[in-house]
């Protein structure tokens, strides 16, 4: 892992910015980088040093557009990502079906490393012109006359006083510093329970598996490195008598994925479990004045959709215009833009109830029955909407 890259192109910190991005995950950084090509001094406040487990692993081939706007597309293919030949899902029936990306216009996906992944995009914002400062938390950030003031504390080199004209939350699930931060409408309580393994030898499939059980889904894909990622995705009531147990209730449920089972291999100790928030929102105030919410700042959407990183890539592009055309004095630039993300929400909580409605094997199941009331509020409208991680054929 390169982080330590970012931290030896660090400048001297600016006296006052244009732009502070808080958080140096793909929104922010795609946010930044759109940014700093523009002229404007930009600054990213990253609060790890890429070196901790980070959710969402895959790319899909529609990625390749984002990518080569911001300039990173053959840093991607140079690195140890691995590329995705399409999914394979158990859904709506005990037989599996696969969507392969030989027919897709875009080519290949990726499996990402994503510590690796996300500290080459601050590379890349930082080989642009902005200032990268990582492991540095944001303590505060006020609004001033005509300026944000923000403190952070650096692990290693102290405190960190900027001022800035416009601020970007690029905080994510964790965004609540900002004035109506944490005013959010949560659609459910979709929890992941992520593990790492060592898959048997002779796995050679590079496609991505979703299989459907009774009280949720397992998705699972090869990573660099030899590795595999297996996440059992469920609402996190399922975890109530579990909470000091987690392997256990890893264990058992995926004795009720046959396909996935056959991936895993050696089961991983309780060490590599992680438990992430998964649930599908969105934020009441996406823009407010000069402050702007990115990627799963704005609204986060279910695994499901297999767009995570797409979708905080395309929000941070979209963000970067408006923020320089407000700067340049248009006064509707960002609620243009926000409205553009309240769109792309509906959008999608359309394709979510669809492909959620086509899996009727478990009609008792509490995890169903709350995904099925969704499907008859929106109906199957959603089949039109959007992109899933669903084969075509199921469709």
């Amino acid at each position: 892992m390169k982080a330590d890259l970012v931290a030896r192109r660090e400048r001297p910190s600016p006296r006052t910015l244009d732009v502070a991005v808080l958080g140096g995950g793909p929104a922010g950084c795609a946010t930044a980088i759109a940014l700093a090509r523009r002229g404007l001094a930009v600054a990213i406040l990253e609060r790890s040093r890429y070196d901790t487990p980070r959710a969402g692993e895959t790319l899909p081939p529609e990625s390749r557009v984002a990518l080569t706007a911001m300039d990173s597309l053959q840093r991607l293919e140079n690195d140890v990502h691995l590329r995705s030949s399409g999914m394979v899902s158990v859904w709506g029936t005990p037989r599996p079906f696969e969507n392969d990306y030989i027919f897709n216009p875009y080519g290949h996906g990726w499996h990402l490393d994503r510590c690796r992944f996300d500290a080459m995009l601050a590379r890349t914002a930082a080989d642009a012109g902005a200032h990268v400062f990582l492991a540095s938390t944001v303590r505060r950030c006020e609004p001033r006359s005509k300026t944000f003031e923000i403190d952070a504390e650096r692990v290693s080199d102290g405190p960190l006083r900027l001022r800035s004209r416009f601020v970007v939350d690029a905080m994510g699930r964790c965004s609540s510093l900002l004035p109506g931060s944490s005013h959010r409408i949560v659609y459910d309580k979709l929890v992941g329970l992520v593990g790492f393994v060592v898959p048997p030898s002779g796995q050679s499939d590079s496609r991505m598996l979703l299989e459907a059980v009774r009280d949720g889904w397992w998705y699972s894909a090869p990573l660099p490195g030899n590795r595999r990622v297996v996440a059992y995705m469920t609402d996190g009531d399922q975890l109530k008598l579990y909470r000091r147990d987690l392997l256990r209730f890893f264990i058992t449920r995926l004795h009720e994925a046959p396909y996935t089972r056959v991936k895993v291999g050696m089961l991983p100790d309780v060490d590599s479990l992680h438990l992430f928030a998964a649930s599908t929102y969105r934020h009441i105030s996406i823009q407010r004045e000069r402050c702007l919410k990115v990627g799963d700042a704005a609204s986060a959407y279910d695994p499901l959709s297999s767009s995570g990183v797409l979708k905080a890539l395309r929000s941070g592009l979209d963000a970067a215009a408006a923020i320089e055309a407000s700067l340049g004095g248009n006064d509707t630039a960002l609620a243009h833009y926000a409205a553009r993300i309240e769109r792309g929400f509906t959008s999608y909580l359309g394709t979510r109830a669809f492909y959620y409605g086509r899996e009727r094997r478990w009609p008792t199941s509490p995890f169903w029955q709350r995904r099925h009331r969704d499907y008859d509020e929106h109906g199957p409208f959603g089949a039109r909407l959007g992109t899933s991680a669903l084969s075509k054929e199921q469709q």
